[in-house]
């Protein structure tokens, strides 16, 4: 009987801990729903409670209400703080959010944030709980009054009327990246990557700040009409401008009150994530919305099939590989084969897997390509264990280059591939947590004039490599799926001036 007990305690005892690990994931996306519904007390409180274990996209948002007093009296000390703190685990937008902020602060007042920040260790389950109930006892509604440009109070009204339908919300976040804001994946469906663009959009040019997805904020993109040359030539202006800025706050903030090596080391690295990019020249870029992928730019189909008739995506489909007991690994010739389409001849091994399908889709684009570029494509995996493959090639054969392999499923995982006529090597690879099933992901292949590769998920960098193995430019970009339902939903290729 005891037993019995016993493993009924253990039972409940970690049902509980599934439910409580359960609330705590999901009360970032409660207090975002609190803060969209208005009900600024209750999402300050949340917001709260989960940045203090070191979320970073709550960190922003804390930030963010501390700046406009929404639930909170304002306090600019405090907003700074949770920004830089968001910053420094990569956020751009906290970044360029907390910049903005310095112009409304005093010497004191920043230098003040910067040690809160230094000081900031993540709280504890239990300490996480008495905050959140010490904010329910202290907490009050206060009305969103603040604009970056306008620090007097002024009530906000009524939101605008979301009415866009999908492509509209599509062209909504393609024009806010065109203009140098990051909405995340252009999916037609706005994420908080995208309302945090949107509010950094409004701030900017002086608009009402309720990063609503709204048709107003789309109107606005298209009645300034950013002509590419005059965008390029002002944002490469703006950089310049907003780093001389930082680089005179780091200087009067070391002046003022000294930092230390820790402080100096986080805000020169938040700098140089931001602006140490060298691929400033775009090459290709294609979001497949005008239907046709044989125009402008002009794509060719080599094997399989492509569509992208629904004008939200370029989709190919390829039947996943029946799994078998077989384990033996294909040899480099057998994976060139599968990845270019026949180049080689068409000899097969026994293998036990005879059923196996070795079907194969592949596409390609000629484009020149310098040797430092950054290639982005954002893709969705709709099948578990689908295998998609893009790159940078050499040749009219498309052998020579590198590529990404993309491997969705409870095993998802991405690789750095480096293929040649003498076969392919594994530069890197990672395993993954999360099934990269289902949502779409940004993933990135970079690689600069000293033969550094970096590969990136979702901002994220996963492995740096060095390769020297191909000199030379590149002369275009290929897509391939080796199995699966996947969405190509944009891409954009950047080279080196």
């Amino acid at each position: 009987m005891k037993l019995v007990q016993q493993i009924l305690c253990a039972g409940i005892l970690s049902c509980c801990m599934v439910v409580s690990s359960i609330a705590q994931s999901a009360s970032f996306d409660e207090a975002m729903e609190e803060f969209e519904s208005r009900d600024y007390a209750s999402a300050y409180r949340d917001f709260t409670a989960v940045a203090m274990t070191g979320d970073r996209d709550a960190q922003f948002m804390l930030g963010y209400v501390y700046s406009k007093g929404f639930g909170t009296p304002q306090d600019y000390v405090e907003a700074h703080k949770w920004f830089n703190l968001a910053a420094s685990q990569g956020d751009r937008e906290a970044r360029r959010a907390r910049d903005k902020l310095t112009a409304f602060m005093s010497a004191q007042q920043i230098s003040r944030a910067q040690q809160l920040a230094s000081e900031w260790q993540p709280a504890q389950a239990e300490s996480v709980e008495e905050i959140e109930q010490e904010e329910i006892e202290t907490s009050e509604q206060v009305e969103p009054v603040i604009l970056w440009s306008d620090p007097v109070s002024t009530p906000i009204k009524t939101s605008p009327t979301i009415d866009l339908s999908r492509e509209e919300k599509r062209e909504l976040q393609s024009r806010l990246r065109d203009v140098g804001y990051d909405p995340g994946p252009i999916d037609g469906l706005p994420g908080e990557r995208t309302l945090r663009a949107i509010r950094s959009y409004q701030s900017d040019f002086g608009l009402k700040v309720d990063g609503l997805v709204s048709r107003e904020v789309l109107e606005d993109l298209r009645s300034r009409n950013f002509a590419e040359v005059e965008k390029d030539e002002t944002m490469e202006s703006d950089r310049k401008d907003t780093l001389l800025a930082q680089i005179r706050e780091l200087n009067r903030d070391g002046q003022v009150s000294p930092l230390s090596g820790a402080q100096y080391k986080q805000r020169i690295e938040a700098i140089l994530a931001d602006y140490d990019r060298p691929w400033l020249t775009r090459v290709l870029f294609d979001n497949f919305r005008d239907g046709d992928y044989t125009l402008d730019p002009r794509w060719t189909v080599e094997s399989g099939s492509f569509s992208a008739s629904s004008r939200d995506y370029l989709y190919t489909s390829v039947p996943v590989p029946r799994l078998t007991t077989s384990t033996g690994k294909k040899s480099d010739a057998e994976e060139i084969v599968g990845i270019f389409s026949d180049i080689f001849t068409k000899a097969t091994k026994k293998r036990e897997e005879l059923d196996q399908y070795t079907g194969y889709a592949e596409i390609y684009n000629t484009s020149s390509i310098a040797n430092s570029f950054s290639a982005r494509v954002n893709l969705n995996g709709l099948l578990d264990n689908g295998r998609f493959v893009f790159g940078v090639y050499q040749g009219t054969s498309r052998i020579n280059g590198y590529r990404v392999a993309y491997t969705t499923g409870s095993n998802s995982s991405i690789e750095l591939l480096r293929t040649t006529f003498d076969g392919q090597s594994v530069l890197g690879s990672i395993e993954l947590p999360q099934a990269l099933t289902g949502d779409a992901h940004n993933v990135e292949l970079r690689r600069n004039s000293d033969s550094l590769i970096e590969v990136v998920l979702d901002d994220e960098v996963l492995f740096v490599v060095t390769d020297k193995k191909l000199d030379g430019n590149f002369d275009g970009f290929v897509m391939g799926n080796h199995g699966g339902n996947f969405r190509i939903l944009e891409l954009e290729i950047y080279s080196e001036r």
